[in-house]
């Protein structure tokens, strides 16, 4: 759910049923980011909808094949809004270049 905390109304509800483990806007403030398990949703604000779904592919070998995905834990951008960080619970950082077509 979206606020506008200055006048306690709820804008917008976004379509996500999974637990969020972290949230994040972009710079430029057009889009905000939803971490939850491995993925991580990209919304347009303006426009309501999501516009990116980002999956990590994770190499399983034959021990850890049977074992949870990491999960992405925490999210920052770059400043020019490009790039998009994700640490992950295998101690990993992911790192996407994000290009949304109308941003």
């Amino acid at each position: 759910m979206l606020w506008d905390l200055n006048d306690g109304k709820h804008l917008h509800t976004l379509d996500h049923s999974d637990i969020i483990t972290n949230l994040c806007f972009s710079p430029n403030r057009y889009w905000l980011c939803a971490a939850y398990g491995p993925h991580i949703k990209i919304w347009d604000l303006e426009s309501k909808d999501m516009v990116e779904e980002l999956k990590p592919d994770v190499v399983s070998s034959s021990q850890t094949s049977k074992a949870e995905p990491p999960q992405c834990l925490s999210l920052a951008w770059s400043t020019d809004g490009q790039t998009l960080f994700a640490g992950y619970s295998d101690n990993i950082i992911r790192v996407w270049q994000v290009s949304v077509s109308a941003r």
